[in-house]
């Protein structure tokens, strides 16, 4: 069990993500969330289909992190994946649900992890070696950061609209 008081702090963190994405999004006019200043930016709609995608893969590497310390965590191309999977067309209720279930899920994996395994990596294919609280902390902040693109992307359609 976890008992640090960062390691709890970085649990809340992440576990708020889902309904604070939500939160920014909700009432959004379609037009709104498919909205792009121009070619190379995504939409807001795009940027939560992403978040849910990026969550797959954290997952995945926290599990391997606790599960099998010194894995491999594979990188992966952010740009190449929504085009190749067209995020455009994904559906954003689904990824939204998609993000809830999986860090509800992962959240309780890393309740359940040994304080041992807050410092136990793997190695990433490019950023090379990550802990598991340094994962969290990633991932944790990874909501907020797209927070912050949404309301930017909501300040150049409101531009665009004048």
């Amino acid at each position: 069990m976890v008992a640090s008081r960062r390691i709890e702090e970085l649990l809340k963190a992440y576990a708020e993500g889902p309904r604070l994405l939500e939160a920014a999004v909700k009432g959004i006019p379609e037009a709104e969330l498919r909205f792009s200043p121009g070619p190379g930016h995504w939409t807001i709609h795009e940027n939560v289909v992403h978040v849910a995608d990026t969550d797959l893969v954290a997952a995945a590497r926290m599990r391997f992190v606790i599960a099998q310390p010194g894995s491999t965590l594979v990188s992966f191309d952010q740009n190449l994946w929504t085009t190749a999977l067209d995020y455009a067309s994904l559906s954003m209720e689904g990824a939204l649900a998609l993000l809830r279930a999986v860090r509800a899920s992962t959240l309780e994996v890393l309740r359940r992890a040994p304080s041992e395994a807050w410092e136990q990596q793997g190695i990433n294919t490019e950023a090379g070696p990550q802990t598991l609280e340094w994962l969290v902390e990633h991932f944790a902040d990874h909501v907020p950061y797209h927070l912050r693109t949404i309301a930017k992307r909501r300040a150049q359609y409101a531009q665009a609209k004048r």
